[in-house]
């Protein structure tokens, strides 16, 4: 059986480009690269950190000091929630209700107080609502809204926020890991004092990413115990993980134009589900969106059954977030959007990237007629 990969918000397929440039750095024969020592290989090591610091600062619009690697979003954001909840701790922290967990989890573990944003029936932040929990609560330390949504694809319109967030004193952080190599990232033009971001996303190895700062001032540290990452992160640096980010910065940074012809098979993806089930329901297509990733529902179905099926047909795809261990919920995005339960727990998400063909596209469409056959019999 032919296996398509048809999830790449989950976890983007190592790029070729990337590989070539890890493969000699795992080589054992070229030695350990510990890029805190001062032999010839802790130098080549750390000529190599920092060329990759350079592509990963290039591709979000940052001072390339202010790039801080870690082991991906999920540290950065940590990073990020618990030095506000522990250094504000009589302020407000806000938040999107369509968060990930890793941004909403993090406060409450660490006591923080949060108030949630709410979102439209597309997706979109409620800039309304947000301009009067600002204005008319207590202080705001923080404001946290991710730059795209990992299940929608939704972008927000990341400008607006931390202008809005500026203009009442509070800091902005943006969890950006579905929106770098997918639309144009520009830290200095967004107003971003805080960006996360991971590797794996954008065709580069699991297990690695970054907090980037802006010019706030402010350092958030989570990992202490060394002068690593000029002491904002203890721990010795994965060179092969940073090497591979980098080089996926630049693979990502320099296709940007052209990973838009997506768009085309997107749209053939959508197309194709309305002609073969008419009541399908394609989530925020009316709004701006990346150009890779469709979420629809099929009320009345089960997306756990659906997933299997298209399993067993030799496809993968996911129903959304992919960060539970392997379970499968309801879409929490789509209940912030007012969505029924129903809806929320017949979705199911398909995201494409570097790989994906045409081909790829007609055999899902092919599964998904035999599979709705059934469902509708």
């Amino acid at each position: 059986m032919t296996h398509i990969y048809l999830d790449y918000n989950a976890s983007a397929p190592l790029h070729p480009d990337v590989w070539r440039v890890m493969e000699p750095i795992l080589n054992p024969e070229c030695g350990a690269h510990n890029a805190s020592s001062v032999h010839y290989y802790g130098r080549a090591g750390r000529k190599i950190i920092e060329d990759a610091r350079c592509h990963v600062s290039d591709l979000v619009g940052a001072d390339v000091n202010q790039v801080i690697f870690n082991s991906g979003a999920t540290e950065g954001n940590n990073t990020v929630l618990r030095h506000f909840t522990e250094k504000y701790p009589d302020e407000s922290i806000l938040i999107s209700a369509v968060e990930h967990p890793s941004v909403s989890e993090a406060i409450s573990a660490n006591g923080g107080c949060v108030r949630v944003v709410p979102v439209d029936g597309d997706g979109l932040i409620r800039l309304d609502v947000l301009a009067d929990m600002l204005s008319t609560q207590e202080k705001v330390s923080l404001l946290s809204c991710m730059y795209v949504n990992n299940e929608t694809g939704v972008v927000q319109d990341i400008h607006a926020l931390s202008a809005l967030a500026h203009k009442y004193g509070a800091l902005f952080h943006c969890d950006a890991t579905q929106g770098v190599g997918r639309i144009p990232v520009d830290m200095r033009a967004d107003g971003i004092d805080f960006l996360t971001l991971s590797s794996h996303k954008i065709g580069g190895p699991q297990g690695g990413g970054a907090l980037v700062l802006g010019l706030c001032g402010q350092t958030p540290q989570l990992l202490i115990g060394g002068g690593q990452e000029k002491s904002a992160r203890a721990g010795t640096e994965n060179v092969a993980g940073i090497a591979g980010f980098g080089a996926a910065a630049q693979v990502v940074r320099d296709g940007l134009d052209t990973y838009q012809d997506l768009a085309i098979l997107r749209d053939k993806l959508e197309e194709g589900l309305k002609v073969i089930s008419p009541d399908v329901i394609i989530h925020s297509e009316n709004v701006s969106r990346v150009v890779n990733t469709s979420f629809f529902s099929l009320n009345g179905a089960n997306s756990q059954s659906m997933l299997m099926a298209f399993d067993l047909e030799g496809i993968a795809l996911s129903n959304g977030s992919a960060c539970s261990s392997g379970t499968v919920k309801p879409s929490v995005t789509l209940k912030a959007m007012g969505k029924s339960a129903e809806i929320a727990s017949s979705a199911l998400r398909v995201s494409l990237g570097w790989a994906t063909k045409e081909g790829d596209i007609d055999a899902f469409l092919s599964a998904w007629k035999k599979i709705y056959s059934r469902i509708n019999t």
